[in-house]
């Protein structure tokens, strides 16, 4: 299997003072891929600053969401625990979780990924920083601290689904 040249197209760049060039491929089985080079040097050094800051809220993004998880596991896991005391089996605990908007698998999803281990590492795993306002609302937990950290991430994980979802569009 390899990889062809279907078209090669060069367009003025953003500043206007340079051009980029859009090499696109093609494979056997019909994938398509494309790679950009931009011949303008200001605008190659926008480019690599961009990705710089993509990189360190990606980054960012993972420190935040290990701090979220290590603080409430400090200050709320306990609480967090016991309110999935009342259940008695693993389908009322996904049910609880379901129900709080927090699962968002099916329940054979659910059987299967958790078949072999253990229902607190569950309850555990349900506390991250997706989950974190809902849990915050259930448990009546009242910490800015918590909030704050919780916000931040949400809104990294919103600026990536953004561009995510921007680059799907452009390569259509």
């Amino acid at each position: 299997m390899s990889w062809s040249t279907s078209s090669r197209n060069t367009y003025p760049c953003s500043c206007g003072e340079g051009t980029y060039t859009v090499h696109v491929e093609v494979d056997d089985w019909n994938r398509q891929r494309d790679n950009r080079v931009i011949h303008c040097p200001e605008c190659a050094k926008k480019e690599k600053e961009h990705e710089m800051e993509i990189v360190n809220e990606r980054k960012r993004l993972r420190e935040l969401d290990e701090e979220v998880r290590i603080y409430f596991a400090e200050h709320y896991m306990e609480q967090w625990v016991k309110y999935f005391a009342p259940t008695k089996n693993k389908k009322e605990k996904w049910t609880l979780a379901n129900d709080m908007g927090i699962e968002g698998g099916s329940i054979s999803t659910f059987y299967n990924r958790w078949k072999s281990r253990g229902m607190d590492e569950y309850i555990r795993s349900l506390a991250n920083y997706n989950n974190m306002h809902k849990i915050i609302q259930v448990l009546h937990i009242e910490d800015s601290r918590l909030s704050s950290k919780t916000q931040q991430a949400l809104e990294l994980e919103k600026r990536e689904h953004s561009r995510a979802v921007s680059n799907w569009h452009r390569n259509r």
